[in-house]
């Protein structure tokens, strides 16, 4: 059995949480200068000035506890820091000073607009917007009208800018992502998904068939003599060739199997959906007859049905001989693996695989299916680093040990053979 390896953990603080400590951290000394220096402040404003730094040092104080805020957690935390930029504004006697500190306001929601979602930019946005108009409005009997409303426009664009430039970034670089992403994840000549891309889809129908009881149906799909097409038609018209058969294939699922089926592209000319078990069994023959059909070329398939067993402790023990009971095999992941998805897929690809070569031992354009099997599923839940991970790491695959027999026809395509593989 094999030890698992957990990878490390992520940063401490994630960039949103190390900004607050560090804009937080800036105001601390600003008590320090005004105890140097008493006509800083506005007569009686130290005892304000106090409550305002101990806040301060309270955000800081939490935010690198927590490490991660959440959004909650940061709209409170700057919320408040905000509330005490502009009382401080207000309590400093100097104009000058006062304009500097109103300018802080917009740290917090251009830290906002680096990483949290709108609807929190846009309220902590406004929140700053309206304390930046009322601290610079306090001053209009001192300056009159015009300048203070020249002050407020300043005051409320030093605010704004910041925010409408990073949150434009930001959506720059969230579309980018998402372009890298489709491009890690896709099979760049079908538009299918590759196996990376798979492991997220292939989660969330295994998770879905497990709530209703039921399990996966693998069918790996090759395209019969595809060398051949390759040197007939040379590797532009072999890609061309791929294209049709993967467009088939989506087109037959798209009218019979459910929206959460997988399709990707697994090898050179080789294919794998995953569906539900419970889905029509003449999925694989209309397959078949459709690339018949529709394209240059045939194709094989071999299936597997795959159980879903939940296990407690996410292993299975050998009985009290030693041995285990016929049929049985127990299936290791690959080395490093920590993602049962894959193990999943290893298993049931594998045995889908099997089948597919005694489809094409067979005489090609049919379909083969191996005996039922069983995998764990859900996997056990992560443990720490060091100990053994028995949910991944012994996943069952167990045969059923059922008789071989022919799969009858429905008088649907009734020159595709569709016959079960001998265990």
């Amino acid at each position: 059995m094999t030890a698992a390896t957990v990878p490390p953990a992520g940063p401490r603080w994630d960039m949103r949480t190390r900004m607050v400590i560090v804009s937080a951290s800036g105001a601390l000394p600003m008590l320090i200068i005004a105890v140097i220096s008493p006509t800083f402040l506005k007569p009686g404003a130290l005892p304000v000035l106090s409550l305002i730094t101990f806040f301060t040092a309270v955000t800081v104080l939490i935010a690198a506890a927590v490490g991660r805020l959440t959004d909650r957690q940061f709209t409170v935390l700057g919320a408040g820091g905000m509330l005490g930029v502009a009382t401080s504004a207000y309590v400093i006697a100097d104009p000058a000073a006062t304009r500097s500190v109103t300018a802080m306001l917009a740290i917090v929601p251009a830290i906002a607009a680096s990483g949290s979602p709108p609807r929190v930019t846009t309220s902590l946005t406004a929140l700053s917007v309206v304390m930046a108009t009322i601290v610079t409005a306090t001053d209009l009997a001192a300056t009159g009208p015009l300048v203070s409303l020249i002050a407020i426009g300043a005051a409320v664009t030093t605010v704004l800018i910041p925010v409408t430039v990073i949150s434009g970034l930001a959506r720059s670089l969230r579309t980018v992502n998402l372009e890298l992403q489709a491009l890690a994840d896709t099979d760049p000549l079908t538009g299918l998904l590759n196996r990376r891309g798979m492991l997220a889809p292939t989660r969330a129908l295994l998770d879905a068939v497990h709530r209703r009881g039921t399990g996966i149906r693998a069918a790996v799909i090759d395209i019969d003599h595809f060398k051949q097409v390759n040197d007939t038609l040379g590797h532009t018209g072999g890609d061309r060739v791929l294209i049709a058969v993967a467009n088939t294939i989506g087109a037959v699922l798209g009218d019979f199997a459910p929206l959460d089926s997988v399709l990707a592209r697994i090898g050179g000319e080789e294919f794998l959906v995953l569906v539900p078990a419970d889905l029509d069994q003449a999925l694989e023959r209309r397959i078949l007859g459709r690339v018949r059909a529709d394209t240059a070329v045939t194709a094989s398939i071999g299936t597997v049905t795959a159980a879903l067993s939940p296990v407690a402790d996410g292993s299975m023990q050998p009985p009290p001989s030693g041995r285990r009971q016929p049929d049985m095999q127990l299936c290791e992941p690959n080395e490093g693996s920590l993602d049962p998805v894959e193990t999943v897929i290893d298993i049931v690809g594998r045995t889908a695989d099997g089948a597919l070569y005694h489809a094409k031992t067979g005489g090609r354009d049919r379909a083969y299916t191996a005996d039922p099997v069983v995998v764990t599923w859900p996997p056990a839940a992560p443990r720490t680093a060091g100990t053994r991970r028995r949910g991944l790491a012994s996943p069952l695959l167990a045969g059923t040990g059922a008789p071989a027999a022919d799969l009858a026809h429905d008088g649907e395509d009734d020159d595709v053979r569709f016959d079960r593989l001998q265990p």
